[in-house]
């Protein structure tokens, strides 16, 4: 009798362990690391798991940071430092919404951004 309860306990165990679904990962893709930072801005770090061009490596941290501008709610974001190092880049960026900020040549809609790098990036 005790094996048959200790038989039905597991397969009962195994039954609620199997039908929890597929586990969701939570976070940035693999490669970056984000962090936010004092004053609305926000750190992107992308480093390259395989030897990338420089251009690559931008093309994916970039489009990161339109995506997380999205993820956000915000509509532009625009870069307030970048880092290049070998196989690495870090983009320290501030998000908003409706009218943008200065309107520099470091500001980024972040649909476009997203649109225009869409076939680049793999």
């Amino acid at each position: 009798m005790k094996r048959i309860f200790l038989a039905l306990a597991m397969l009962a165990a195994a039954a609620c362990s199997s039908t929890g679904g597929p586990s969701i990962p939570s976070g940035p893709p693999s490669g970056f690391t984000e962090e936010a930072m004092s004053g609305g801005k926000y750190r992107i770090v992308y480093t390259s798991p395989t030897d990338a061009s420089a251009k690559v490596v931008g093309e994916r941290t970039l489009a990161r940071a339109a995506q997380a501008t999205l993820d956000k709610g915000n509509e532009w974001f625009e870069i307030a430092s970048k880092i290049d190092a070998k196989n690495m880049q870090t983009l320290v960026i501030v998000m908003g919404k409706g009218e943008t900020l200065a309107g520099g040549p470091k500001q980024y809609d972040a649909k476009q951004t997203l649109a225009s790098l869409k076939g680049k990036i793999g």
